[in-house]
């Protein structure tokens, strides 16, 4: 799982868009990393969320 508090998301940056064909400007770089740690620190709670095996999402949402 990921901790929003130990993610570098600078470096994940830096390392990820190369490998899948980015060249990214420095300033862009930054840009994108602001915009993953915000992804990261919005997904932290779902995440902490423990699953059992059993669980399975809904085949229809019906509010």
């Amino acid at each position: 799982m990921l901790d929003p508090e130990h993610f570098d998301p600078a470096a994940h940056v830096a390392a990820a868009a190369p490998l899948v064909g980015l060249r990214l400007s420095p300033a862009r770089q930054a840009q994108v990393a602001a915009a993953l740690a915000m992804v990261v620190r919005t997904a932290a709670p779902a995440l902490a969320v423990p699953l059992e095996p059993a669980d399975e999402p809904a085949p229809v949402f019906r509010p």
